[in-house]
């Protein structure tokens, strides 16, 4: 069986678009012509002359037309159809460029069609060389099936794990840092959480709250957050203090069991540290403030009552995290001043 990689621009293919066949049996539907962050960074790639991998498509001599002097010969997409659909539409006006794609060597793209672009940047749109890795006709339908199956065994990346190239080499060692924490340490993250960085989502998440920034915890505003924030190193102030909040919510835990840590629910960590936040500014000790986390958190918790449904239901909503967030400073400052009354 043989096989070879061409180079052709996008205005090669544009022209040869009527020889491109996507219905092969295998085949998906062109699932991302609603994903326009996704298309939005593909033509952003483009755009940037970044890497784009091989294209990869079926000649097994078929033609358009058999009468033809010259035959034009039908290239079978076996692993290029999101790209090819999202290319052909874009230079066809057929979407805008998503509102947070980053400037282009200085110029603003976001929200533009390819007609709205510069002239320059839709020259570099046209002239962007794509690799085409072309099997020929010595190549069964079965073949190329097994190269479809084989290139698509990855397990999609998830928004967090994709996030941390966004970061930085400096900003995943903060994380790392924290996450390496014995608090981190010590609330139930599984093997999978950990794998997934999940335990580093939640620092992002405890990081955005510390700097009053408003926001989901969506997947899609973590990662225009982390993008964002991958620009510069985070706030050393910020990271200052959730260190210093971390060491007194680990000393105020001295006397959780592992039992209760594992009861901790993970959506709840963000908000436990802006608690620990204010039990600080109201000078309550850290052995209180243990307390007062195992009455609220742990052995009062009711699923039903207003603070369970926060964690329940659209855990990672903005309006819940912030009522979420309320309803755990109240019980505290109503713990702190029976406190005080007390003493």
């Amino acid at each position: 069986m043989a096989r070879s990689t061409v180079q052709w621009t996008t205005y090669q293919l544009s022209n040869m678009k009527e020889q491109y066949n996507f219905d092969l049996p295998f085949q998906r539907r062109y699932v991302r012509r609603k994903d326009r962050s996704w298309q939005s960074l593909l033509m952003h790639t483009v755009l940037t002359d970044g890497y784009i991998p091989n294209l990869l498509v079926w000649k097994n001599g078929d033609v358009l037309d058999s009468t033809a002097r010259k035959p034009k010969y039908i290239y079978y997409a076996v692993d290029c159809l999101q790209r090819l659909n999202t290319l052909f539409l874009f230079i066809d006006d057929g979407f805008a460029l998503s509102d947070d794609t980053p400037l282009v060597g200085g110029q603003s793209v976001a929200g533009m069609k390819f007609s709205e672009l510069s002239e320059d940047l839709r020259q570099a749109v046209m002239g962007y060389s794509f690799a085409i890795t072309i099997f020929d006709e010595s190549y069964s339908l079965e073949d190329v099936e097994e190269i479809f199956y084989r290139v698509n065994q990855t397990k999609p990346l998830s928004d967090i794990e994709q996030s941390q190239v966004l970061l930085g080499e400096d900003n995943r060692s903060v994380l790392k840092s924290i996450t390496e924490s014995d608090l981190f340490q010590k609330i139930n993250f599984t093997k999978a959480d950990i794998e997934g960085y999940v335990n580093r989502k939640t620092a992002v998440q405890v990081i955005a709250l510390l700097s009053e920034r408003d926001m989901s915890f969506s997947g899609k505003d973590m990662k225009l957050y982390m993008r964002e924030i991958g620009k510069t190193p985070i706030d050393p102030v910020v990271v200052a203090e959730l260190e210093e909040l971390s060491g007194y919510i680990t000393d105020g835990f001295q006397e959780w069991t592992p039992k209760m840590f594992k009861n901790l629910k993970k959506s709840v960590v963000p908000s436990l540290f802006i608690t620990a936040r204010k039990a600080k500014k109201l000078e309550l000790p850290a052995a209180a403030f243990g307390q007062w986390a195992q009455k609220f958190l742990i052995d009062e918790y009711d699923r039903e009552s207003e603070f369970g449904e926060t964690l329940s239901k659209k855990t990672a909503n903005k309006e819940v995290i912030h009522r979420r967030t309320a309803l755990m400073l109240h019980d505290l400052e109503s713990f702190a001043a029976t406190l005080a009354q007390a003493s």
